[in-house]
């Protein structure tokens, strides 16, 4: 009989654990993130910032990223995205200065799967959609005879966008784990737009820039609750 109840319990403990890795939990997110955008304005050349080599370039944006997601079972979940990156860098030299400030902000959502195993250990992949909202501000002083010149433009277009990648969390308890790191390829598809640049003479110059894909890549490593 004794036998008999502690194989009981044995089971009624199993069935619970399993009962509690198929329920759907809920989790937030929160950390410091990195953009290396591709495409970023050449500082030292501000009046021809989106030249031929605009797409070669390459530049680290610090930031963050937030989300939050719920999870049907123990594998398949859903979660909200939001990240926010920027940079602002300038170059002083004997006749004026540059100065470049750019924000990328990303809203994203889509599915997430988990292959725990009820392990502490937890890697786990995405497919996020959305959009990019990327902003450029862009400016030059220059010191001339007489005075002083200045010529500045912003640029600012909502594009779709995604990120596909993964990443590894370590549970340290019941309530918390720590993500060691996430990786994503995310990529902008800006469509083409025309910007007002100001030019030397002071007259309001347009140009055209082609709509081209942005492959950005970010990196993100944080907390989740």
């Amino acid at each position: 009989m004794r036998k008999l109840f502690i194989m009981l319990g044995c089971m009624l403990i199993t069935a619970s654990a399993a009962q509690a890795q198929s329920e759907r939990r809920h989790e937030f997110y929160g950390g410091y993130s990195q953009l290396q955008a591709e495409g970023i304005p050449d500082r030292d050349s501000p009046g021809n910032v989106f030249n031929d080599n605009f797409f070669e370039r390459r530049k680290g944006l610090n930031g963050f990223e937030v989300s939050g997601g719920g999870y049907f079972n123990s594998v398949v979940g859903l979660k909200g995205d939001f990240s926010f990156h920027t940079d602002k860098s300038s170059t002083n030299f004997a006749s004026g200065s540059n100065s470049i400030k750019t924000d990328v902000y990303y809203f994203l959502g889509g599915p997430v799967l988990r292959f725990g195993n009820g392990s502490r250990v937890e890697p786990f992949v995405h497919a996020l959609a959305g959009g990019a909202n990327t902003r450029f501000e862009v400016a030059s002083v220059r010191t001339v005879t007489g005075g002083t010149t200045r010529s500045s433009f912003e640029t600012n277009s909502t594009d779709f966008a995604a990120a596909l990648g993964g990443g590894l969390d370590v549970r340290l308890n019941d309530g918390v784990s720590v993500r060691l790191f996430q990786i994503d390829w995310a990529p902008v598809f800006l469509r083409d737009r025309t910007i007002n640049v100001l030019g030397s003479a002071g007259a309001i110059v347009p140009i055209t820039l082609d709509g081209q894909r942005q492959d950005n890549v970010r990196f993100s490593t944080g907390v989740i609750f």
